[in-house]
């Protein structure tokens, strides 16, 4: 008996291709996981809030300066001893990170204020934690330019601050491209974009809180970082809508079936940078430093938001609200065409002899 030919994944790919997609018809369906995402985030933030770093709430930071180069394995023993440290006087959120090398090898260490504790109270802790630091890792002053320097505080109107500039930071860039993307296009697409990226947005901080995720400067950046990629896939398809506008061939086609071919056209290029892209920043995350972590996560959190809103948010907002009747270009084609067909002549309009 023969056995039957294995289908590749290419052929199954483009067996899924040539099927109508239906994104807009089924949109239901494609909401459901979004808004689920961000009903349970919501439920979790009225409960705990955000899981704010120092750059938000305010802190210390430390310097522990070795003067010279530490291995990996030193590392490792020095943060365990310093972590033992900060454990011992209250303190909960904090970060170390390894900075530079050879004479200027150092662990920046960032903490938050204990709760209750006044900033008298939070100088004589630090000076307390410097002291332990001090005796725990060079007790005998075996490490000749070892030096823990003076603390650096971050006070509240100085987070305050940040959170002001981060949000009109995102307020300006998403207005540009909104004007940008209605004059390119038309306004009902730049509506869609905008749509779109509020949830990219909503998905990361979403997400973000339910993993119970650290939220410092980084994060901003990494939002910035995601509205700048995700605009792209959106304005891929959008571009691809006006061009199948132009064409006389899909003159009559319902904005759901417009959605549908453009999506499809267009589903491959989306697909292949996003996981090409995707695949480049977990390997990173992957090998990288707690610090850089902190950083990717969130946007490898957005790179999927932003694929899934791309294909299936964007262009079903703009079948909502884009009108064709005023679309005057369009319905000149439209007419022409319309012309063209009357002037053929009918069979049963012909003359029998």
């Amino acid at each position: 008996m023969r056995k039957p030919n294995k289908i590749s994944f290419s052929q199954k790919y483009d067996n899924f291709l040539n099927k109508d997609l239906k994104i807009v018809k089924n949109w239901k369906y494609y909401f459901i996981a979004p808004l689920t995402i961000i009903f349970i985030a919501i439920i979790m933030f009225a409960v705990l809030g955000f899981n704010l770093g120092i750059d938000f709430t305010g802190g210390t930071i430390l310097k522990v300066n070795f003067g010279t180069d530490i291995s990996t394995t030193q590392y490792n023993n020095y943060k365990s001893n310093i972590e033992t440290i900060l454990k011992s006087n209250n303190i909960k959120n904090y970060s170390l990170q390894k900075e530079g090398s050879t004479e200027d090898a150092s662990i920046s260490i960032k903490f938050q204020d204990v709760n209750g504790k006044s900033e008298e109270e939070m100088a004589e802790i630090t000076t307390s934690i410097k002291e332990q630091i001090t005796e725990k890792i060079n007790p005998d002053d075996s490490i000749p330019n070892f030096e823990v320097s003076d603390s650096q505080r971050i006070g509240a109107s100085a987070s305050d601050n940040l959170i002001k500039n981060a949000l009109l930071a995102v307020s300006i860039a998403t207005v540009l491209m909104l004007i940008y993307i209605a004059i390119r296009f038309e306004f009902a697409s730049g509506i869609a974009a905008i749509v779109a990226l509020l949830h990219d947005v909503l998905i990361m901080c979403a997400l973000v809180i339910i993993c119970r995720i650290q939220i410092n400067s980084s994060f901003i950046a990494a939002l910035i970082t995601i509205i700048g990629y995700s605009i792209n896939n959106t304005i891929v398809v959008f571009d691809r809508i006006r061009e199948n506008l132009r064409k006389d061939v899909l003159a009559k086609t319902t904005n759901a079936q417009m959605v549908d071919i453009s999506v499809k056209e267009t589903l491959t290029r989306t697909l292949y940078t996003s996981l090409t892209t995707i695949l480049s920043v977990a390997l990173l995350a992957i090998i990288g430093v707690s610090s850089i972590r902190e950083f990717l996560f969130p946007i490898i959190i957005g790179l999927f938001a932003g694929t899934y809103s791309s294909i299936f948010i964007s262009g079903t907002i703009w079948s909502f609200i884009y009108n064709k009747s005023k679309d005057k270009k369009l319905q000149k084609r439209l007419k022409e065409k319309n012309d063209e067909e009357n002037k053929k002549p009918n069979s049963e309009d012909k003359i029998i002899v």
